[in-house]
């Protein structure tokens, strides 16, 4: 009887045994996949250190705030310069040129 139970415990240990070794010799492969994992990791922070770098860049480049609109109610004297249309007219459009 003692020999049937010591029997099963010898048949336990080895199997116990057998069955780590496989994840032993894996130990050198897991060790690979954590560093190509570490390596991905910081390529990625680099990576998104370079995105928030173009930000930056990018919202400095922006175009300046559009400066407001010119005064509605505008009084200009054309003085005797000649003219066509109402000279009472609401809108009064001048046109500079130069014609050279």
């Amino acid at each position: 009887m003692i020999k049937k139970h010591f029997l099963g415990f010898l048949q336990c240990s080895v199997l116990i045994l057998w069955s780590g070794i496989p994840v032993a010799a894996q130990g050198g492969a897991v060790n690979e996949l954590k560093k190509e994992i570490e390596t991905l990791k910081q390529g990625q922070e680099a990576i998104q250190k370079d995105l928030q770098e173009i930000k930056k860049l990018l919202t400095a480049r922006q175009a300046p705030a559009p400066t407001p609109a010119a005064p509605l109610n505008v009084v200009l004297d054309v003085g005797e310069n000649p003219f066509k249309g109402d000279q009472s007219a609401r809108l009064t459009l001048v046109e500079f040129t130069d014609y050279q």
